[in-house]
């Protein structure tokens, strides 16, 4: 895309989604960016910045003033705020707080007291509340006033008793279509799901997903309500933890593709690397120590790829599958017996298809039967022990509270590499001592 591609009518930009301005955004390189990015107002600035990827956002961060970002945070609802917020040195973050409006910044701050992955790093403070004891009619023009002066949409009203503790929600619809005289206390939903403002995020979306909720109220044990999260800050949640589980499969954080230096990434990048390598040193050193069975079959070094690749790709599939499950809630420790032998079950047959084939095409290959055995009962084996390795894994990870992510990738190949080719080595061994 050349530069006159990348321009936009700086008229024409009143009449764009902030959506579609980040997507020119990202278009540009860094300088025209940082060009355009100036000479936008602060409300428009503001709602482009909150649209903008991880990377795009982080740069513009680091060449903008602390003035202009303290002015742009105290556009945005203060959960957004508090995120950009989070992303800076904690100097930086210093320098913008105190330029910020008393009020907007004491908002903030209270938020960024928060873990940045939990239910109350998550939440907003922009929401309505209102006594239990009002009015429909009094409530409805409380709920004009907010949304005129807030400027927020609004789905719910969160109803709060004379001591100010929280007693559920009430749907906008249901009080907008209810007696004028009605009293709140009598339209209100009293078993209302809440979270905890500790509560992980991912677990904040599972329930979310679970009760499809547009909102769910943040109350701590005292019965205070906190905030709320809305459902497209989960949908960002869920975004986000599906893209850490599929790095962190492959060994590799997130974070490390836009804020880590050259060297920062290789240092992070670099210990999986070598636990690989020393994996495969592992597996050269059993294949010489088997190197007089080699010696007497060399056929055997042949199939070497084939059961390494299939009880790489079997231990692969169950860790995925399991991953996923844990992330989803689909997949519970309390049962995980059953998860077990579902996964042995197909293990089994797997093997079989897959012992039977290899152990004919091994046959063909060099004439000897014996080599078939070997590589059916090798391949048969093989695919059972990487299947459990690819659910036992990652649901020991989680029970002693390691993302099970980071036992996909690199780590089950490599474990499923050295436990293949001994299975190999010690079968074929075995079977040619019985039959020589």
């Amino acid at each position: 895309m050349n530069r006159k591609e990348n321009e936009i009518n700086l008229n024409n930009l009143a009449h764009m989604h902030p959506a579609d301005i980040a997507d020119h955004l990202r278009n540009m390189n860094h300088k025209e960016r940082i060009d355009l990015f100036e000479v936008l107002d602060y409300d428009m600035a503001a709602q482009i910045l909150s649209e903008l990827d991880p990377q795009s956002e982080y740069q513009l961060l680091r060449e903008i003033s602390t003035f202009k970002i303290s002015k742009l945070i105290e556009k945005m609802p203060p959960d957004e705020g508090a995120d950009i917020l989070a992303d800076l040195s904690s100097e930086k973050q210093k320098e913008v707080l105190n330029l910020m409006k008393k009020e907007d910044s004491k908002e903030v701050q209270q938020l960024l007291k928060y873990d940045e992955e939990s239910a109350g790093g998550l939440m907003t403070t922009n929401f309505l509340t209102l006594k239990d004891n009002l009015t429909a009619s009094r409530a409805i023009e409380a709920l004009r006033q907010f949304v005129k002066d807030v400027q927020a949409q609004i789905v719910y009203v969160y109803v709060i008793d004379r001591d100010n503790k929280f007693t559920g929600v009430l749907p906008v619809k249901s009080l907008i279509t209810a007696s004028p005289n009605s009293r709140l206390v009598e339209l209100v939903n009293h078993n209302t799901v809440t979270v905890d403002p500790n509560l992980d995020q991912e677990e904040v979306a599972r329930i979310v997903s679970k009760y499809n909720l547009l909102a769910v109220p943040v109350v701590d044990k005292g019965g205070n309500l906190l905030g709320i999260i809305t459902v497209d800050d989960v949908i960002d949640v869920i975004t986000e933890e599906d893209t850490e589980d599929i790095y962190r499969m492959a060994g590799i954080s997130h974070e490390e593709i836009y804020r880590k230096s050259t060297l920062g990434v290789v240092q992070q990048r670099l210990p999986w690397l070598i636990a690989t390598l020393i994996g495969g040193i592992i597996v050269a050193t059993l294949i010489r120590n088997f190197q007089a069975t080699l010696q007497q079959v060399i056929a055997l070094a042949f199939f070497i790829p084939v059961i390494t690749g299939m009880g790489g790709n079997i231990g692969i599939q169950s860790s995925t599958i399991t991953v996923r499950g844990l992330a989803t809630g689909n997949i519970d420790l309390n049962h995980i017996r059953g998860v077990i032998y579902k996964e042995i079950r197909q293990a089994l047959i797997m093997g079989v298809v897959c012992g039977v084939v290899v152990g004919i095409v091994a046959y063909l290959f060099d004439n000897n039967p014996v080599l078939g055995l070997v590589l059916m009962i090798a391949m048969f084996v093989a695919i059972l022990v990487a299947a459990l390795i690819g659910v036992l894994v990652p649901l020991l990870f989680e029970k002693i509270n390691i993302d099970p992510a980071i036992a996909s990738g690199p780590f089950i190949t490599t474990a499923n590499d050295i436990t293949g080719v001994l299975i190999y080595f010690l079968m074929a061994t075995w079977l040619f001592s019985v039959f020589n």
